[in-house]
């Protein structure tokens, strides 16, 4: 009698954990190759903080996706119209049961999905920066904010000169550094990385051999500011929970 008890009490509390939804909340830096593609999860929604990389990380990204967000409500944001930056937009589109933009660029884009709709909530990030008069589109970057992440595409350091100020006004304080332009030297100047004092890591998502990012100087700033950094390329995809 008293073990069929214990049977009961036991299945019982594994099917109550089975029932039991889980809390998603993270943030993660897939490895693409060359390229960036950033994903805020939560358990209704993919919101995408670009979305682009080098084709021969296909299958195993087309995997991660479905698994991950083909269900969910894919909010799409793009800093900038460098094709690194968004080469998976069809993957999103096709294989997501509903994607709309939040935040994009003007300029029209190569093979652009002409049915994707803009959303009617646009998550939970914040535009720190986007000047549509730029000269160059890296300049042209919309930088973005999502809770402790920051992301500013490709923006360089002469445009960082002109945004880090209203870093103050954004809360919570910056503790996660998606690094400008792969870890390029024309971006994360020593100013940027003096006005962000609780910066607990910076993370680049690149591959070496493409253009030698992250830079030397780069990694060398880091190091003076005492920044520790990891790379998509050394660690594979990198996950963040809140």
């Amino acid at each position: 009698m008293y073990l069929s008890r214990f049977i009961f009490i036991v299945c019982f509390f594994k099917m109550t954990l089975a029932l039991t939804p889980t809390y998603e909340d993270y943030f993660m830096i897939r490895n693409v190759g060359q390229g960036l593609w950033t994903t805020h999860v939560t358990n209704t929604t993919c919101e995408h903080f670009d979305f682009g990389g080098e084709i021969f990380q296909f299958q195993k990204i087309k995997k991660q996706f479905i698994s991950q967000c083909s269900s969910k409500l894919n909010i799409l944001h793009l800093s900038h119209t460098d094709l690194d930056h968004y080469s998976f937009l069809e993957l999103i589109v096709h294989n997501s049961r509903n994607t709309c933009w939040g935040t994009r660029p003007p300029e029209p884009l190569k093979n652009e999905p002409p049915t994707i709709p803009y959303c009617f909530t646009h998550g939970a990030h914040q535009i720190v920066f986007y000047d549509l008069k730029a000269q160059n589109k890296n300049d042209r970057s919309i930088v973005q904010k999502v809770s402790a992440f920051l992301i500013p595409g490709d923006s360089s350091i002469r445009m960082e000169k002109i945004w880090f100020k209203r870093l103050k006004t954004l809360n919570p304080p910056t503790k996660y550094l998606v690094l400008g332009h792969h870890g390029s030297r024309t971006s994360t100047g020593d100013a940027l990385l003096i006005h962000l004092p609780e910066l607990k890591l910076a993370i680049a998502s690149a591959r070496f051999q493409k253009y030698r990012h992250p830079h030397i100087q780069t990694i060398k700033k880091l190091r003076e500011h005492q920044v520790p950094l990891i790379k998509t390329e050394d660690w594979g995809d990198i996950r963040i929970n809140y």
